[in-house]
């Protein structure tokens, strides 16, 4: 996959995850909102370690939401996802 059908193909999943999370998983939304929080006021406070752990762990806990998703929506229908 190129790179102008991978930034495509990246875009429409973007939008059905996030349509997914509005309308199926408001905890998960509320949990990334959390966790951007804690990078913004890392940020604020000039601490640049806490800014990229915070970071760090929103990324790591964001794919295992991601994972779970995957997987949720593969033992729904039968779909394959390959990551």
């Amino acid at each position: 996959m190129s790179g102008p059908e991978a930034a495509e193909a990246l875009g429409r999943l973007h939008t059905h995850v996030h349509l997914f999370r509005l309308l199926h998983d408001t905890q998960v939304t509320h949990l990334a909102m959390a966790e951007h929080e804690e990078v913004v006021a890392a940020i604020a406070a000039r601490d640049p370690d806490a800014a990229a752990y915070a970071m760090r762990r929103h990324i790591l806990l964001s794919g295992e939401r991601f994972r779970r998703l995957f997987d949720e929506v593969k033992g729904s229908d039968g779909m394959t996802v390959k990551a």
